[in-house]
Parts: structure tokens; C-alpha cells; sequence
């Protein structure tokens, strides 16, 4: 065995001594580095030292200076005594204080203030002190409310006549309502809601001159709108609605304010900004007309179509204008389907007067079968072109109508006419009775009579339930119907003074008043026609607008007398004794 090396090298490598290498810091560089902020602190404590030795010795020497002898003392409070009394008698042998009298007070207030100071006295010299202070606090504040209150009376006189004038008088009254409560507290006269009542004032009237200015704005770009002056109005309008904004941030809670004001005079300005649009619109649209007019529809059809596509523009550039109305689009699109269709939509309406003439020479089955063909055909263009012919056009309406109520178009047209009566001295017929529960029943497919039967008279309709009943009879028959005028029914009763007139009426000397009688059970007059008088009151025509209409001839409930029994009732009225009866032109 061999004898290993002297003094072999460990194969452990140990990491590097992190102090080592690390050179000491002297107190030299310690110093450099903190004698900035030490000469810094140092400044500042012999700085506040100074300060606080100067005011020291200036509270010193004011001490000293306020020590007062008791002698001296007692000569300051006589004379505020003095000063007291001699404010007393002036105010005892005068009505109005002047100001010279109130600075007696004043000064006496002062007097006694140093005297209290001086003797630090808190007993009843006090208590004078502070009835000193109350009572000159309370004359100044009369004197300020007193002032406030003139210059308030002249605001309000002069807003009449010159709201300008009344301004500065309302400032001035706020600023001595201001002063009674920073000032002269003590006085118990601070009033913050007079004070808040005068701003409000004062502001209201401030914000009249802008409040008109808006109104001035918004009436001259309307008047710039009305001459077509569209840019002009639409930068007019703008002014408007920064004023109006103006206006709302700086005086909103002092005038009523018109909620919606500036989303009104923004649709304006859209309106003005769209307006060269719309007569682009209507220029297409004039042209589209002439074109119809010439019978040339192919160029018409162009020019609604040119029009329809500048709407969809207009749409879309200015959708809060008041010119982009939906409704206007539908109507230029149905111009257009109808120049577009124009051959097939006048062949449909000639087709639809040989229906009406086939009513009108009563061929129901023929009537009906050119109803079922037009319905096809009119349903057909309808959803071929939108507008054309809608569901609820009355024209889509009759075809519908008849081509689903066969039976009550066959049973109308075999006994109308035998039902008919012509009016002396009219080219209308009425019909012979009123109208019966059946008749009624069958054309509208309800009955909303209180008593049920067949043969009675309809009774408990309105006004616009006997005005619908006369349009489907009228699309039934071809021809016009309607309820009667006034004139018509006076004609169709005749001489109302013949004795034989009991045995023509139901009314109440020949009933019980509670069942009304079957149509056509009196006797007729001499025109053939039954029921004019009594039995129900019958609606009679009255102009589209009117919210009355008259009710003639009386009922089972009216007493028989001279004349023909009348009354106006509102149309939505209805009753067991109110019905009708149809005239046919």
C-alpha cells in the first residue's frame, strides 16, 4: 500500500465569503452624506426658536398694555353707562334713529366689551354686555330687513314695466338679508327663506333674457324653415338648443321648464338638415303624378320608384326628422305598386262594378262568383305588392265579405225589394219597417238586441253599429244605403194630424211600455210604410264629426201627440227602445 500525496486538494468547493472584499465606510463619507439634511434641520429648529421668542415677547408687552387699574377701569364702564343713557334719551324724544345715535350704542358696546376684559368680569356687567349687543345687533337688523323690504317692493313694482330695473334692487335686498344673518346674527331677524325666496326672484329674472333669447332663436329658424332656407334654420336651431342647454344648467329651478325642449329642437334641426331630401322626395313625387296623369305609367312607375329609394335614404341619413314618417313611406310605396300594376288593378275594379251591377239586378249566384274570382285575384296582388290592396281597404273588405257570406247576400237580394217604399218627393227608398233582429242578424252575424226575436225590431245599437249594418247591406245590394236624414223620415211620415194616426203607433197610451212590438204590427200610413211613429226611436243621419245625432218618431215609452217626437243623443248611446231603419239611393 502506497503512501498518499502530502496535503491533498479537497474536492469541496465552498462558495465565496460575501464580506470579503466589502472595503469599511469612514466616518468621512458617513458625513458626506447626511450633512445636507443636518444643516437643514438645524436652520429650521433655530428658526421656529426665533419665532416663538419674538411673539413671546410680544404677548409680553400686550399683557402690559392691557393692564388696566381698577380706577381706570371703573371709568370705562361709567362711560358706557353714559354713552348707554344718552342713547336711551335720544331714542325716548325721537321717532327715527339716526346714525350718529346708533354709533352711541355702539360705542357703549365697545366700552363695556373693554371693561369686561379688562376686569374679567363674568357677573352682570356681563349680562350688559350681551343685552348691549342684542339691542344694537336688533336696530341694525330692523334698519337692514326695513331696506331689504323697500328695495324688494320696488323690484317687484318695476318687474311690470322693467324687469332690468328690478335686478340690481333684488341683489342689493339679498345682500343686506346677508349681512342681518353674518353680521348682526344676535338681532333673531335671519330669515333663510326670504333670503332663498329673493335669490329665487332675482334668478328668475335673470333668466328671462336668456329664456327669450331661446324662443327668439327657435321662432326665426322657423321662419328660415318656412322660406326653405334649410342650412340657415338648421344653424339657427343649433343656436337654440346650446342655448336652451345653457339655460337648464344655469336656471333650471327657478322657471317652469319645458321638459322635452331640446330633443324637440334637435328633431327641428334633423328636420332642417333633411330638408333639401324631402323636396327631392316630393319633386320625384309631382313628376311620378304628372306622369299618371298623361296615362304613361311605365315613366311613373320610375319616378315613384326614384322616390322610394330616396325615402330609404332619407331614413337612414335623418331618422329623427319629422319627414321620416313610416306612413309616408307605406303611401309612396303603395303609388308605386299601383303605377307598377296599374293594367291589373283597373281590370280588377272594372270586374268589381259588373259585381256591383249584378247586385243591383239581384243575380246572386252570379254576384257570388265573381266575388270568389276577385277575392283570388285581389288577394293575389295584394301580396304580390305591398299596399296594393290591404286587408283592410274597405274595397279588399266587400270582396272578402261577400265571397264568405253567400247565404245572407242570397236571402238579402229575394226580399229586399218587396221592402221598400219610395219617400214622397225623394229619389231614395226606405224600408217599410224598422229593421228586424233577423235581417240584422244575418248581415252582421250578431244580435245585440236585450229582447231576442227574429221578427222584433234591433234594438240597444249605437249610432256606429247602424252606420256598419247600412255599409255590408250596401255591399250586398251594390248600392248605397244609409240611415235617413231628419228630412227624409218628416217626408216618409206624412200628415201627422190625420185622426187615424193612433192605430200607426205603438206608444204609450196603447202599451204597457215595457215590450216593444213585432215590426210592421201598426197600421200603414198612406205612403205604405209601418213604425214611423212609437214602438222604438230610430237613428237618424248626422254629420260624420258630430259627437250627437237625432233619435225621431218616440217609442213605447213616448206619449202620442202632434208633430214628430225628436231628441239629439250622443252616438254612443244605446237603449231597448232606440233602432233604425236604412234609405237606399
Amino acid at each position: 500500500m502506497t503512501q498518499g500525496p502530502l496535503n491533498p486538494k479537497n474536492d469541496f468547493v465552498s462558495d465565496p465569503d460575501p464580506r470579503a472584499g466589502r472595503s469599511k465606510v469612514s466616518f468621512r463619507q458617513i458625513w458626506l452624506r447626511i450633512r445636507v439634511p443636518f444643516l437643514v434641520v438645524v436652520l429650521l429648529f433655530l428658526g421656529v426658536s426665533s419665532l416663538l421668542l419674538y411673539t413671546s415677547d410680544r404677548r409680553s408687552t400686550r399683557q402690559a398694555e392691557l393692564v388696566v387699574t381698577p380706577e381706570a377701569a371703573e371709568a370705562i364702564r361709567l362711560r358706557s353707562l353714559d354713552l348707554e343713557a344718552a342713547f336711551e334719551k335720544i331714542r325716548q324724544e325721537r321717532f327715527e334713529l339716526k346714525e350718529a345715535d346708533v354709533a352711541l350704542l355702539a360705542e357703549a358696546l365697545r366700552l363695556q366689551e373693554e371693561y369686561v376684559s379688562a376686569r374679567q368680569s363674568v357677573g352682570t356687567d356681563d349680562l350688559r354686555q350681551q343685552s348691549l349687543r342684542r339691542r344694537l345687533h336688533l336696530i341694525r337688523g330692523e334698519q337692514l330687513r326695513h331696506d331689504s323690504d323697500e328695495a324688494e317692493a320696488k323690484a317687484l313694482a318695476l318687474v311690470k314695466t322693467d324687469e332690468s330695473a328690478a335686478i340690481p334692487l333684488l341683489r342689493q335686498a339679498i345682500a343686506w338679508e346677508q349681512e342681518i344673518e353674518m353680521k348682526w346674527e344676535f338681532s333673531g331677524l335671519a330669515d333663510p327663506g326670504r333670503r332663498a325666496r329673493l335669490d329665487t326672484r332675482l334668478r328668475r329674472l335673470e333668466s328671462a333674457p336668456l329664456w327669450q333669447k331661446g324662443r327668439d332663436l327657435e321662432a326665426e329658424a322657423e321662419q328660415l324653415f318656412a322660406m326653405g332656407k334649410f342650412a340657415d334654420a338648421a344653424a339657427k336651431f343649433n343656436q337654440a338648443i346650446d342655448c336652451e342647454t345653457d339655460f337648464l344648467a344655469r336656471y333650471r329651478d327657478v322657471r317652469n321648464t319645458e321638459f322635452g325642449r331640446s330633443d324637440k329642437l334637435a328633431e327641428r334641426r334633423e328636420t332642417a338638415f333633411s330638408g333639401e331630401a324631402w323636396n327631392g322626395i316630393l319633386a320625384h313625387r309631382a313628376k311620378a303624378e304628372a306622369f299618371e296623369k298623361k296615362g304613361e305609367w311605365t315613366s311613373a312607375t320610375q319616378a315613384w320608384q326614384a322616390a322610394v329609394d330616396a325615402f330609404a335614404k332619407l331614413l337612414t341619413d335623418y331618422p329623427k326628422s319629422s319627414f321620416a314618417d313610416r306612413t309616408q313611406e307605406a303611401a309612396i310605396a303603395t303609388r308605386l305598386n299601383f303605377a307598377r300594376f296599374h293594367d291589373e288593378i283597373v281590370a280588377l275594379r272594372a270586374r268589381c262594378e259588373q259585381l256591383r251591377a249584378a247586385l243591383r239586378r239581384r243575380r246572386a249566384d252570379e254576384a257570388l262568383r265573381l266575388a270568389d274570382d276577385l277575392v283570388v285575384e285581389a288577394r293575389r296582388i295584394g301580396s304580390a305588392n305591398t299596399g296594393t290592396f290591404l286587408t283592410e281597404d274597405l274595397e279588399r273588405k266587400e270582396l272578402e265579405y261577400l265571397a264568405v257570406n253567400g247565404a245572407a247576400v242570397r236571402g238579402a237580394l229575394s226580399n229586399i225589394d218587396q221592402n221598400l217604399r219610395p219617400v214622397p218627393a225623394s229619389s231614395v227608398r226606405i224600408y217599410r219597417t224598422e229593421i228586424p233582429q233577423g235581417l240584422y242578424a244575418s248581415v252582421m252575424g250578431s244580435n245585440p238586441s236585450s229582447t231576442r226575436r227574429e221578427a222584433n225590431p234591433v234594438e240597444s245599437v249605437t249610432y256606429a253599429e247602424a252606420e256598419a249594418f247600412a255599409l255590408r247591406l250596401g255591399w250586398i245590394l251594390g248600392a248605397k244605403v244609409r240611415l235617413p236624414t231628419p228630412a227624409e223620415f218628416t217626408a216618409a211620415a206624412g200628415d201627422l194630424g190625420k185622426p187615424t194616426l193612433q192605430a200607426q203607433a205603438w206608444t204609450a197610451e196603447n202599451t204597457d211600455g215595457t215590450s216593444v212590438h213585432l215590426v210592421g204590427s201598426s197600421e200603414a200610413n198612406a205612403a205604405g210604410i209601418h213604425d214611423l211613429l212609437g214602438n222604438v226611436e230610430e237613428w237618424a243621419l248626422a254629420s260624420p264629426g258630430d259627437t250627437r245625432a237625432p233619435v225621431l218618431g218616440g217609442s213605447i215609452l213616448t206619449p202620442l201627440g202632434k208633430g214628430l217626437s225628436a231628441r239629439s243623443v250622443f252616438k254612443r248611446e244605446k237603449s231597448r227602445t232606440l233602432g233604425f231603419r236604412i234609405v237606399i239611393e
